[in-house]
């Protein structure tokens, strides 16, 4: 029963991965809109279904399990990219270079999860990650040696937490958005996807459901624009909820997907979320790259973040495809040498 869940839970990872990729392509504007309706509320609705209950009785061991699973991660990549940075400025990937006043600025925002480099645009999820996980925990933890840990108070601290999330926008305090809106937004889904494991939701037709739950956000994004950086105020009740039957759709839809053949080739990639995340900008530029040199343009147009804005209509495809397929390979290269340097010692 574990296996079956854990898979379609690695299968909705990948669907989610997948749709951020092609969201960062340059897709037609419908694509994205759609896309940017839910796919990182559900990548923290599933980092929540998937938190181990013994994380909320040992709150010590939970932080420093989350704090391993997102802290560390984006420190590592953050520190190794930002010893790149030069090097890429030289490939024309960035327009400037940095000085050592520079570099030590960044390490220390490195540390303090203020800031990342260029081509980890996507780190932010990290932070909000970090800090929904270490939020939830808390609240759940109190809850928990208060003897309160069941689904009503649990919902309660969504409700609480959406209208702190609404009411953010009204207060003079001027914080970057990982540490308001976006933050407890993602602290609210990661709440839902552990109230909706214990609720251990069922549907006979997950399949027929999923899609059905998809033409909410289809439909809504026909009339609004709404994604997790921008949402402010009173639409923040709006977008949870659009949001959350898009995540429900994909949940539902990975389940059914789990029965099929295609259901090993999905979870191996979403086992890899995190290599996909750091290296498919770096990925697009390879393609631009080549887009440049075999048209006869200029070098300096690699420095478009994070594709070039004028291509064929169809080059967003090549973008997905190589973002998904190049950082697949440097997992499958590190871990090859990784394992072979341990098995040769």
């Amino acid at each position: 029963m574990r296996n079956n869940r854990d898979k379609s839970l690695d299968i909705a990872k990948a669907i989610c991965i997948i749709l951020m990729v092609v969201g960062h392509s340059g897709c037609p504007t419908y694509l994205l809109d759609f896309i940017y309706m839910f796919h990182m509320p559900c990548f923290f609705f599933v980092s929540g279904w998937l938190l181990n209950d013994k994380y909320i009785t040992n709150l010590k061991t939970g932080l420093i399990q989350k704090t391993k699973g997102s802290y560390y991660p984006f420190v590592k990549w953050t520190l190794i990219f930002l010893l790149c940075h030069n090097v890429f400025a030289s490939m024309h990937i960035y327009e400037n270079s940095y000085s050592w006043q520079t570099f030590m600025i960044r390490i220390a925002r490195a540390f303090s999860m203020t800031g990342s480099e260029s081509l980890l645009g996507g780190f932010w999820f990290l932070i909000s990650l970090f800090w929904a996980s270490i939020i939830s925990l808390l609240f759940l933890n109190m809850l928990s040696r208060m003897r309160l840990l069941t689904e009503n108070y649990i919902s309660g601290g969504i409700i609480l937490t959406l209208l702190v999330t609404i009411f953010w926008h009204y207060i003079p305090v001027a914080l970057p958005l990982m540490f308001g809106e976006q933050t407890l937004l993602a602290t609210a889904f990661y709440m839902t996807g552990y109230l909706c494991r214990k609720k251990n939701m069922h549907f006979d037709y997950p399949f027929i459901a999923g899609l059905l739950l998809l033409i909410v956000p289809a439909i809504a994004t026909l009339f609004i624009k709404l994604n997790m950086s921008t949402v402010q105020g009173w639409f923040v009740l709006g977008y949870y909820m659009i949001a959350m039957t898009g995540t429900m759709g994909i949940v539902l839809l990975s389940r059914e997907l789990s029965r099929h053949r295609i259901a090993p080739i999905l979870a191996y990639i979403g086992n890899k979320t995190l290599y996909i995340l750091v290296f498919h900008f770096l990925a697009f530029k390879f393609v631009s790259f080549i887009y440049l040199h075999f048209n006869g343009l200029p070098i300096d147009l690699l420095t478009m973040f994070p594709v070039l804005e004028e291509t064929n209509n169809w080059m967003y495809i090549v973008y997905v495809i190589s973002g998904i397929i190049f950082p697949l390979a440097v997992w499958e290269l590190i871990h090859h040498t990784f394992v072979s340097n341990k098995t040769s010692t």
